[in-house]
């Protein structure tokens, strides 16, 4: 009976161990994900500076992939607008603009005609860095706030 129990607390105690680990690579998972989306927003930004010769202007920051900022469309559409807003098909630029893995979390964006930031925050250590928040903008991913 004893060797019943140690073997059972044996098993107890990996499979903890197992679950912690697991954990650390999810968040990994989550933050390589979260670096996917933002460079496929980069990148639907570029093109659409490219035809529009700006970019859309937003002073006060707005959280992507929600509310009025679900899919990304030509400057006469309005930019980044809302699920139900039919865009044109030459003009769509994102018809789905990604979300954050975790419900609590958000990518949200500020713009101006010249620049843009998109906020996002990692859990773990990435290819960016440290954990924490960073900033996406035309040209790099970096810690610095600000429309560039």
């Amino acid at each position: 009976m004893i060797e019943l129990l140690v073997i059972i607390i044996i098993i107890i105690i990996l499979a903890g161990i197992s679950i912690i680990a697991l954990n650390g690579q999810r968040a990994k998972a989550r933050d390589a994900n979260r670096i996917s989306d933002v460079k496929q927003i980069r990148t639907a930004l570029e093109f659409y500076f490219s035809d529009e010769g700006e970019y859309p202007a937003i002073s006060q920051p707005v959280v992507l992939g929600k509310g009025n900022a679900e899919k990304l469309c030509s400057k006469a559409e309005g930019g980044f607008v809302s699920a139900t807003t039919a865009c044109s098909q030459e003009t769509t630029y994102m018809s789905k603009v990604p979300t954050d893995p975790l419900p609590d979390r958000q990518y949200t964006y500020t713009g101006s005609n010249d620049g843009f930031d998109i906020l996002f925050i990692t859990e773990k250590e990435s290819s960016l860095g440290l954990a924490g928040a960073y900033h996406a903008h035309s040209e790099t991913i970096d810690t610095s706030s600000g429309n560039r």
